[in-house]
């Protein structure tokens, strides 16, 4: 004898799996929608990112205060720790010069240090830390900040020419002295906009920006 009862219920059963195999489809076939959806969605702001990066990427470095020269002729210096050293002119082995201003009291250039080191050995640069205070204080300074003496000057001349009013503030100079590219850096980012605000043929984003006073207009 057939049990109708039995039949139905594997009926509703085989109907029941059907209709949940048929809502996971759906569901793993909505979820890919959304997944190729957000995956375009992220190209398009990663293309949008990218443009205004190429827009923007020089104000990185700012410089408020306008240097006095354009180009530093030779300035005889001595490091902390009594060497002879020359800022500025004509360098004998080509190289270009950063030169990091920083002082013992600010923890901001304390962070710089090692940034910029591992900065200027990447790019092939020399680096040069200078300070403006007492010799005392340049001797506590070199310790805060892990500098060598021998990587140090302390000069109020120098900074005063590069326009240099607050730390830390790098300035680039080419192997003729040439000031390059100069602002304050707070992070590795800012030493980068260094070099493109150097491409741009300006020494800082201020004069970038006056020569192009549209740059930043939307496109």
């Amino acid at each position: 004898m057939i049990d109708h009862q039995a039949i139905c219920c594997n009926s509703q059963a085989n109907n029941r799996e059907l209709m949940d195999m048929k809502a996971l489809i759906l569901a793993q076939g909505t979820l890919w929608i959304i997944m190729v959806l957000t995956a375009a969605v992220a190209l398009l702001l990663l293309k949008q990112v990218k443009a205004l990066y190429r827009k923007i990427a020089p104000l990185g470095a700012l410089a408020p205060v306008n240097p006095t020269a354009s180009r530093l002729d030779a300035h005889p210096q001595t490091t902390l720790d009594g060497q002879d050293v020359i800022i500025g002119g004509q360098r004998s082995n080509g190289r270009k010069l950063l030169l990091l201003f920083v002082s013992g009291t600010c923890p901001i250039s304390q962070k710089m240090v090692s940034i910029t080191r591992d900065f200027c050995v990447r790019e092939k640069f020399d680096l040069l830390f200078v300070g403006d205070d007492t010799p005392q204080a340049q001797k506590e300074a070199v310790s805060t900040l892990g500098i060598t003496p021998c990587d140090m000057v302390n000069s109020a001349t120098i900074g005063r020419l590069l326009g240099v009013d607050r730390v830390p503030f790098a300035v680039l100079l080419a192997p003729d002295g040439t000031v390059e590219a100069r602002g304050l850096v707070n992070n590795r980012e800012h030493l980068e906009s260094l070099l493109s605000v150097m491409e741009t043929g300006h020494s800082s984003i201020q004069s970038f920006l006056e020569a192009n006073p549209h740059a930043l207009s939307p496109s």
